[in-house]
């Protein structure tokens, strides 16, 4: 991670490097300017796209902080509620997520146990159906992991499709559009205008249900 100054404001930024992206991609998580490239960028060319981006990304800041006291799952905001126990575990109740713990580092740990769950059902109840979709025979992996950078990674040779735990936050119809997008790499590897029509074959009106996904803006605190 570098530490970028534009305007007199320090952003904190990561970069990751795909050669397999045609473009570059750029997301703002928990303060964090996450950008995504195919090829090195020089430090004065992130400046310019901070620059270029300085209105946008200081308004995404600014409006993320009005929601660091809500948590959310499957596209539905909760209180969470921390009550003190020896032991463990996490639910939910009305409008709350409770979390029983005796340990502050615990409840990161607990939230990310009640999302990892929600995907794993998600994938066992949808993903035969998906493969089946794309022609799929042989068996793919999901694994899961917390990762703010991106939403899904797929690597088509191990046969292995890698889920953002924080997916579990959004409504059913972005986890599958994620998905759906994964699998489409087992055919297309790149992000060219082939792999977005054959993806939208397959899950009609993708182009539209991903803008919306990319204007929703959840606590990424948890």
């Amino acid at each position: 991670m570098i530490i970028v100054e534009v305007n007199q404001h320090n952003f904190k930024v990561e970069v990751s490097y795909k050669r397999m992206n045609r473009k570059i991609y750029m997301r703002i998580r928990e303060g964090v300017i996450y950008i995504t490239t195919p090829v090195k960028l020089s430090s004065k060319k992130i400046e310019d796209m901070i620059l270029k981006n300085y209105n946008y990304i200081m308004k995404y800041m600014m409006e993320s902080k009005k929601i660091d006291n809500q948590i959310h799952y499957l596209g539905k905001s909760y209180s969470l509620l921390i009550l003190d126990s020896s032991s463990e575990s996490i639910y939910i109740k009305d409008d709350e997520i409770v979390v029983m713990c005796n340990h502050p580092l615990a409840v990161q740990r607990l939230v990310e146990v009640l999302y990892t769950n929600t995907l794993k059902k998600v994938v066992e109840t949808y993903s035969s159906d998906i493969l089946a979709k794309f022609q799929i025979e042989d068996s793919v992996e999901f694994s899961y992991k917390r990762v703010k950078g991106y939403y899904g990674e797929c690597f088509p040779k191990r046969r292995k499709i890698i889920l953002s735990t924080r997916l579990a936050k959004y409504d059913l119809k972005y986890i599958l559009s994620v998905i759906y997008h994964e699998c489409a790499h087992f055919k297309y590897q790149n992000h060219q205008k082939e792999f977005y029509d054959y993806l939208e074959e397959r899950y009609p009106k993708y182009r539209s249900v991903q803008k919306e996904l990319r204007k929703i803006k959840y606590n990424e605190k948890y």
